[in-house]
């Protein structure tokens, strides 16, 4: 009885000084680069410039414009539940961090769409495209409707400070309700 008490005593110690152990490793490694990209702030000026962004691997600080998108396609829903997407995407550019939002306009605008992306989350960072998403949420007025939208991004000001901006998309997306 007391082996096998022990034998239990030594596997949870076993079990937490690997988990110290990882817990340690991944705390040490953690954000270690490969060192040949540096990032560097640029000195405050009269003009607003988007953030660097913070990963090494994005464009360099020297270029900075501002954030920008487009929007088109079509979307043809062919039952509630079911639609056709048309290459209806946004495709966007110069976009400085995950956090950024993207803002849908639907006309007319009544509650009817759910429209997405909402969040640069899980996109592609400073620039990409995705295609948009659709839900019906209630029973629709209109047979058609037409999208527009607009992101944010964060600039810079002259005495260094961080704003947060809004580029408007050039162009839409049309949805064709059943």
């Amino acid at each position: 009885m007391i082996s096998l008490m022990s034998n239990k005593v030594i596997l949870w110690i076993i079990v937490f000084v690997a988990g110290a152990g990882l817990i340690f490793s991944a705390n040490f490694f953690r954000d270690k680069g490969s060192g040949g990209v540096s990032l560097e702030t640029p000195a405050p000026s009269e003009t607003i410039s988007p953030l660097p962004s913070p990963s090494p691997s994005l464009r360099p600080t020297s270029v900075q414009v501002a954030a920008s998108c487009q929007i088109t396609g079509q979307i043809v829903f062919l039952d509630k539940n079911f639609y056709e997407n048309k290459g209806a995407k946004i495709v966007y550019q110069n976009v400085d961090d995950p956090i950024r939002q993207i803002f849908w306009k639907s006309n007319p605008d009544d509650g009817v769409l759910a429209i997405g992306p909402n969040l640069f989350e899980d996109l592609p960072l400073p620039d990409g495209s995705r295609n948009v998403g659709l839900t019906i949420n209630k029973e629709p007025f209109a047979q058609n409707y037409t999208l527009t939208a607009s992101i944010t991004y964060g600039a810079r000001n002259a005495r260094g400070i961080v704003e947060d901006r809004i580029a408007d998309c050039t162009g839409k997306v049309f949805v064709q309700m059943p």
